[in-house]
């Protein structure tokens, strides 16, 4: 197999990787920034840091701060409403608006929050070495299985060649001997025939004799 179709076979492999081929959905390919629809079943939480800096709050400013962050690790952002901010924190709207600017001093430029997006973003990039490593995986195993259909297709080439030339070689020694066998029967009918008038011209050649004249010529002589 040439290399050009080595190399379209690797392409249409690449193709039913991607996103439009139907295959694996790398995080490189989703939405731009951080893709929010990935799942993220699980939040790093460093409990030393966090008991550190929420030392000064209440029970219920931990509820609604914690699910602050939870709300924006699965999301990548918080809405910058009240009223949504409200049931996200599961409070009515006068005791969330009396907690925001307590739980607001955690966020910046509005509410972003720069410990978790440091999460994110290093979660991004093992995600995407991950899928570049599926991806390499994934061309060094297609390549691997066309080496070793080139090689069985390899070995199968001569053993096809030399069993058409057994075939007809077989072929050619029978009708050889079909031949022989032909030309020695038509010889030897030949002989049979070249025999036949001889035998005929030596009896009709033969006069028959008498004893008593046999006699005769035998005291003459």
């Amino acid at each position: 197999m040439g290399r050009e179709k080595i190399a379209n076979r690797v392409r249409l492999r690449m193709r039913s990787l991607s996103p439009q081929g139907g295959g694996i959905r790398p995080i490189a390919w989703l939405a731009p920034g951080w893709p929010l629809g990935m799942k993220r079943p699980w939040m790093p939480l460093y409990v030393g840091d966090y008991l550190g800096d929420t030392g000064h709050l209440t029970t219920p400013q931990h509820g609604a701060y914690l699910l602050l962050m939870m709300h924006y690790w699965r999301k990548g952002e918080l809405p910058d409403d009240n009223s949504q901010l409200a049931k996200i924190t599961k409070l009515p709207l006068k005791t969330w608006c009396d907690y925001r600017p307590v739980l607001q001093q955690f966020f910046h430029s509005g509410w972003k929050h720069k410990r978790i997006d440091a999460e994110l973003h290093r979660m991004q990039r093992v995600s995407e070495k991950r899928a570049s490593a599926g991806q390499k995986g994934g061309l060094g195993s297609a390549l691997s299985r066309m080496k070793l259909e080139n090689s069985a297709r390899g070995r199968a080439l001569p053993q096809a060649i030399a069993s058409i030339c057994l075939s007809k070689t077989q072929a050619n020694v029978d009708h050889s001997h079909s031949h022989s066998h032909k030309t020695l029967s038509s010889q030897r009918a030949e002989q049979r025939e070249s025999e036949a008038p001889s035998k005929e011209a030596s009896s009709k050649d033969a006069i028959p004799v008498s004893a008593e004249l046999a006699a005769l010529i035998a005291r003459k002589t």
